[in-house]
């Protein structure tokens, strides 16, 4: 019974991710706003937006920590970093789903620069490794993604991006990774709120529809509320930060699976605090 369930739940999550080898959404703060993150540009813009990241000013780094309905087998582990330079922002990923018998594995760098105050843009290229346990081995490929950020006024954004341009294949005979155009906006009411609305299309499915809310009712505290569609789910968060410090945690909640939670923590050097 119970490796039934685990490849039923394998099963569902390749469908409700569309067969999508090589990404899943990753951050603790985007996974809290239903993964409506292509116009967030802080360090896990590098899994959403490659060039959201060129409004990082300071280096900073993140860890992320996912167990997918509670399930240790569906368990997504990550890291990002994002270095400036005097033009433009290095930056670097990785992402570990799965376990010793089923593990998909992304790691990559990426470029980012300003344009101009309004647009910024990044590309970046990643390695992706499938792993299937017994004598089944692995295969490795590699996939290239770009996005941009287009700063319309203070309070609004626009932001774009393609991942796995040119839709490589796992390997010449077998299935694609996933490829996913995400377009979105972010309108700031007051330097307290941000609400966010995205549509996401992957090659063999629908479109799915997000919208999310992130509050911030105290200086250091912040709430996050988000849902989607295709699938249905509905996600909770909340962050704190301190001193370079971030701390974000949450959790998503699927009517029939149930809960996912997730956690995360981040830094970011500062040259000066200014708390």
């Amino acid at each position: 019974m119970k490796y039934l369930l685990l490849l039923l739940l394998l099963f569902t999550h390749t469908a409700f991710l569309s067969f999508s080898q090589g990404w899943n959404p990753v951050g603790a703060r985007s996974v809290s706003l239903a993964n409506t993150s292509v116009c967030l540009n802080d360090v896990w813009a590098y899994h959403h937006n490659p060039g959201a990241t060129a409004s990082i000013q300071e280096i900073s780094i993140g860890t992320y920590y996912e167990s997918r309905f509670l399930t240790k087998e569906l368990q997504t582990q990550a890291l990002a970093l994002a270095i400036p330079l005097k033009v433009g922002v290095i930056s670097a990923g990785a992402q570990f789903f799965g376990y010793e018998q089923f593990r998909n594995i992304r790691t990559g760098l990426g470029y980012s620069m300003k344009f101009t105050d309004f647009l910024q843009v990044g590309i970046q290229g990643n390695i992706q490794t499938l792993r299937l346990g017994g004598n089944y081995g692995s295969t490795t490929s590699g996939t290239v993604e770009a996005g941009l950020l287009a700063k319309i006024s203070e309070k609004w954004s626009i932001g774009i991006s393609v991942m796995n341009i040119g839709r490589q294949r796992i390997n010449p005979l077998s299935d694609w990774f996933v490829t996913v155009l995400r377009a979105g906006c972010q309108y700031k009411p007051s330097k307290k709120v941000s609400i966010l609305a995205e549509v996401e299309k992957q090659v063999i499915t629908k479109i799915s529809f997000r919208g999310a809310v992130e509050y911030q009712p105290a200086k250091s505290f912040f709430i996050r509320l988000g849902a989607q569609s295709a699938p249905i789910e509905f996600a909770l968060g909340f962050g704190y930060r301190i001193s370079g410090f971030s701390i974000d945690l949450g959790s998503k909640y699927h009517q029939t699976l149930g809960w996912t939670p997730h956690f995360g923590l981040n830094y970011q050097f500062r040259k000066h605090e200014k708390d």
